[in-house]
């Protein structure tokens, strides 16, 4: 019998390395979530049990004797319709909604006192008194006024902390390009490596939006924590090829880059920030953490104190007579930096606020299990970072064959997007994190609101980026040069083409978000990867040299790929079957809960 991966590990213990589960699993053609054999008779999760009828203990020699139940469903399985499907469904985690919150009996101060006396390996219990100072999304009534607040509130530190971690970079370039030509390059060369390879942790990241948020919202507090500290293991795994390429990266950029001074430098830029790559990832994987409480101010506040230091110390390190170390201080300053913030992170769940989902080290069998889940989500989202990422490189470096005007145009263009695109990114995660909650908590009307109101306050955030650049086109232009030729071709670039497609990339950005909180980020990672280089990368590259619009015709031809991909996904998520979303969510989320969870419900 073929069930989905995640739950036939769960039933066989493999998920949890506790004891296997044994999932009672009652006929039906109507959701066919696994088949017996190839034969015609398909089976679900869902039955067609007549009203009021009771399951046996199936007998051992049977099909169904190898899945059997540890949880009490609901008497009232009547599978006519999908519609009967869900809707039993949904009331049967009802039930066990109320079962768990009625069997905790511990106060909320034991709670705390369980938390300051946890040992490595010892986690505390989840009970309900912990959720009682959260938010019941299982039960939440919501309206468009409720979202549209939360959306705002939510979204507003998410944009401060993004922008100020773009200044990081900037800073680096700013403080070392003062040293000459061939530090300046090579700070550029190693930054731009830097960000594609961050953005593959991003992209694992972003298995978080989905798995945290739905896990919390469906109250599955402990899961939150296990699903972390395994995706933090994962990442740091996966860094070790990257580290491996930083530091023999000398040996690949020689072919690309002319200038053996400027190799050289790369490579030991990237090679000092290999020792400061795992807080960055770290931090990026732990604060969607408390993104998926509802805590999005902790990471403002962070960067509010790293951001400074980081200033201070780079030009410190970089340019002081008696302490100063030249070029290397740039990325010591980055390294100090990164794990400061993730320290800080650690602090403010441990002193503040967030503890409450944090039930102590996982075992190392919880650490190295069910990986697959994770990057079922995290392959989808790392196309969808990198194909944006690289395109904007690649367009870069096509605009260097028409000149030093058409680059430095090019560059300062990139940056003011890449600056703007904060915004509707901001509105994305925030917006995610929401919808995923109602996601897990079984609301399929706060699930919708929160959609729609999501989706319209992209196009606000977007419309708005559009007016503040056309507008002020003229002296965003002269922030960046005091060439005549490069201010004008910004302001023709900005009036309205680069302008009018920040339009597009935003509703994009914000669409991805909700497909992660979906789960759907395969969907979002195909339409990102055909659109942009199966079509948009092509025509950029027709226009610009065969055409001869150069960097015209680049950003014609990527803004091209922005439209589709907007258009598509915005289908996608109209179109979404929220019976099916919530169907998955909800299997996933109950039998994922923890293994000690109800024992006396076995049989």
């Amino acid at each position: 019998m073929v069930l989905f991966p995640k739950i036939n590990n769960i039933a066989n213990g493999t998920a949890t390395k506790g004891r296997p589960r044994r999932l009672f699993v009652a006929p039906s053609t109507q959701y066919p979530l696994f088949l017996y054999g190839l034969g015609d008779d398909q089976r679900s999760f869902l039955s067609n049990i007549e009203t009021g009828s009771q399951y046996e203990q199936p007998d051992d020699n049977s099909d169904a004797a190898s899945v059997s139940t540890s949880r009490s469903l609901p008497s009232t399985l009547n599978s006519a319709h999908t519609t009967d499907d869900q809707e039993s469904f949904q009331s049967w985690l009802h039930e066990e909604h109320q079962r768990r919150m009625s069997a905790a009996s511990s106060p909320v101060d034991s709670d705390d006192e369980d938390y300051d006396n946890l040992e490595i390996g010892r986690r505390r219990r989840s009970s309900a008194t912990d959720s009682s100072l959260m938010e019941d999304f299982f039960t939440m009534k919501t309206n468009y006024k409720i979202e549209t607040r939360s959306l705002f509130k939510n979204s507003i530190p998410l944009v401060i902390t993004f922008i100020l971690e773009h200044f990081f970079s900037i800073v680096a370039l700013v403080v070392v390009g003062k040293m000459g030509t061939a530090e300046l390059g090579a700070v550029s060369l190693a930054t731009m490596t830097a960000t594609i390879t961050f953005a593959i942790f991003e992209g694992t990241a972003t298995a978080l939006d989905t798995l945290c948020p739905q896990a919390f919202g469906a109250r599955n507090y402990e899961m939150m924590s296990i699903f972390v500290q395994r995706t933090n293991v994962l990442s740091l795994v996966m860094f070790l090829p990257c580290a491996v390429f930083w530091w023999f990266s000398g040996a690949v950029m020689k072919y690309v880059i002319d200038d053996p001074k400027v190799v050289y430098l790369t490579q030991l830029y990237l090679r000092y920030l290999i020792w400061g790559a795992p807080g960055y990832i770290l931090f990026e994987n732990s604060k969607r953490f408390l993104q998926a409480q509802g805590i999005f101010e902790a990471g403002t506040g962070i960067l509010f104190i790293s951001a400074p230091v980081n200033i201070a110390l780079s030009w410190f390190l970089v340019w002081n007579e008696t302490f100063g170390v030249g070029y290397i201080g740039a990325p010591i300053s980055a390294n100090v930096n990164y794990w400061m913030m993730f320290i800080l992170l650690l602090g403010y769940v441990a002193y503040i606020d967030g503890k409450k989902c944090w039930f102590g080290i996982a075992s190392w069998g919880e650490l190295f299990a069910d990986w697959g889940s994770i990057m079922r989500l995290a392959v989808p989202g790392i196309v969808m970072m990198e194909s944006e990422y690289m395109a904007y490189e690649i367009m870069t470096l096509f605009a260097s064959y028409f000149g030093a005007v058409q680059l430095a145009a090019q560059s300062a263009v990139s940056s003011i997007a890449s600056l703007t695109y904060m915004v509707p990114f901001s509105v994305g995660i925030a917006a995610a994190t929401r919808i995923a909650n109602f996601i897990g908590g079984q609301n399929v009307r706060g699930a919708i609101i929160a959609t729609r109101v999501a989706m319209i306050g992209a196009v606000i955030v977007s419309v708005l980026n559009f007016l503040v650049l056309w507008s002020f086109r003229y002296p965003i232009a002269r922030v960046f040069s005091d060439d005549p030729e490069v201010i004008t071709l910004i302001v023709d670039l900005l009036n309205p083409l680069v302008s009018a497609l920040q339009i597009f990339d935003g509703i994009a950005s914000v669409c991805s978000g909700i497909l992660r909180a979906q789960g759907s980020q395969k969907i979002g990672g195909y339409i990102n990867f055909i659109s942009y280089y199966a079509f948009a990368l092509p025509l950029a590259m027709v226009l610009s040299k065969i055409v001869g619009l150069q960097v015209f015709g680049l950003w014609i031809g990527v803004g091209s790929g922005m439209v589709v991909i907007a258009l598509s996904e915005a289908a996608v998520i109209l179109s979404s079957n929220w019976d099916d979303i919530l169907l998955k969510a909800g299997l996933l989320n109950e039998f994922g809960d923890d293994e000690d969870d109800d024992d006396d419900d076995m049989f």
